[in-house]
């Protein structure tokens, strides 16, 4: 039998909690992309919330997993209002995810070089 991960609990923070946005995909709950993104950088912009570490910049994120030159692309980031660190990852072959991950879960993902930009930047 597989064990799963821990589940690390949402935090009481409107800030980060209301970044992902939901849609029905036959039947399952998905985060819906483009709204999520949008949120998210506005988050980032305004400094609610701050980049910890990433493959790429968020608005490349889906541009790179359209090439599929690179399997997952993810980014961390911390809430500044509560602290809390959030995953953020988009997969090519699966459905996007964002969840809170214990703080330095950045330094513990093993990161995979991403391709050169211009491979698969418009």
């Amino acid at each position: 039998m597989t064990q799963r991960e821990p589940q690390t609990a949402l935090p009481r923070c409107d800030v980060c909690t209301s970044v992902a946005v939901y849609r029905d995909f036959y039947g399952r709950r998905v985060i819906d992309i483009e709204p999520t993104e949008d949120r998210l950088a506005e988050r980032l912009d305004d400094g609610r919330m701050s980049v910890l570490r990433a493959d790429v910049p968020l608005r490349d994120m889906m541009p790179l997993a359209r090439s599929d030159l690179k399997f997952t692309i993810v980014l961390f980031a911390r809430c500044e209002v509560c602290g809390t660190t959030w995953f953020y990852g988009l997969c090519i072959r699966g459905q996007p995810m964002y969840k809170p991950v214990e703080a330095g879960a950045e330094n513990a993902w093993s990161w995979d070089p991403v391709p050169e930009r211009e491979r698969w930047a418009q």
